[in-house]
């Protein structure tokens, strides 16, 4: 291991642990009142399902030096959760939702909603970076960072069209709440293939990254959605029971659009991983 390696794993574990005993001990003290137990279940799934998405990832789908070294797999599995809860923080830092303040104080399923495909839109650009053959754990924070800036940037590019923030955090529109949280986690699932692929170059790994260009269309026709349902509440004053279907109809049609997309671009590989030994 080298001195830059145990650097970066000690101080993810140790973020890690603070974070996932903040995010766990938060929420045997909230409220135990029937309706708040969804908030406690999926809040307390969250990490779990990071945790199988990372794994598997690492397991079949990371470099040839990780994929069967344990140590490994458990240095990027807490370098993820490090990743996951500082991305959190950004979220409530550029987004203005808080997983605290907006779903477990103020029990804002909108928020909740929300919060969920954020931290899963986290956790597979993560993943993502993860996918193809590397030197190094910075190759990673490279190739995932430019997804989380363009996810963030996307995100608030959304927002200045249709507020969404307010609707979700203020209005409390589960409705918009269903239909942003997933576009939070299809973009990810873009993204996370933008970011995926074996390490050649900085240079290169910015023009590979190009491949995510389908994330652009899917923002526009977010928008275009929110748009559409912005002018619908202006009509009737009030939210309306018959948007669940149609919301839910536009969150899994982003989800499936995504999919698709990260599909059609089979990953490049670089050859020069061919003649690496494989680790054992």
């Amino acid at each position: 291991m080298s001195v830059d390696e145990f650097f970066v794993f000690i101080s993810s574990a140790i973020y890690s642990g603070y974070a996932l005993t903040r995010w766990y001990g938060r929420l045997p003290s909230y409220g135990p009142v029937r309706r708040d137990r969804a908030v406690k279940y999926v809040l307390g799934f969250l990490p779990v399902v990071s945790f199988f998405i990372i794994a598997v990832t690492l397991r079949f789908l990371a470099s040839f030096d990780v994929v069967n070294d344990f140590f490994y797999i458990l240095f990027y599995i807490l370098l993820g959760y490090a990743w996951i809860f500082l991305g959190m923080r950004w979220v409530f830092r550029f987004f203005d939702i808080s997983w605290i303040d907006d779903v477990l104080n103020l029990n804002n399923r909108a928020a909740l909603v929300t919060v969920g495909g954020a931290f899963l839109g986290l956790t597979l650009i993560y993943s993502g970076a993860n996918i193809g053959d590397g030197p190094g754990w910075w190759c990673v924070i490279f190739a995932g960072g430019l997804g989380l800036i363009s996810w963030f940037l996307l995100g608030r590019l959304l927002n200045s069209f249709t507020q969404v923030f307010e609707r979700v955090t203020v209005d409390r529109d589960i409705y918009c709440g269903i239909r942003f949280g997933a576009y939070l986690t299809a973009s990810g699932i873009i993204l996370a293939r933008a970011s995926a692929g074996d390490w050649t170059s900085f240079s290169h790994t910015i023009a590979e990254f190009l491949v995510g260009w389908p994330v652009l269309p899917l923002t526009a026709l977010a928008i275009l959605v929110e748009r559409y349902y912005i002018r619908r509440d202006k009509m009737s004053e009030s939210l309306n029971d018959t948007y669940l279907w149609g919301s839910l109809y536009w969150a899994a049609a982003y989800i499936v659009i995504a999919v698709v997309c990260a599909a059609v671009f089979p990953l490049v590989e670089n050859p020069i991983y061919d003649n690496m030994p494989a680790a054992y």
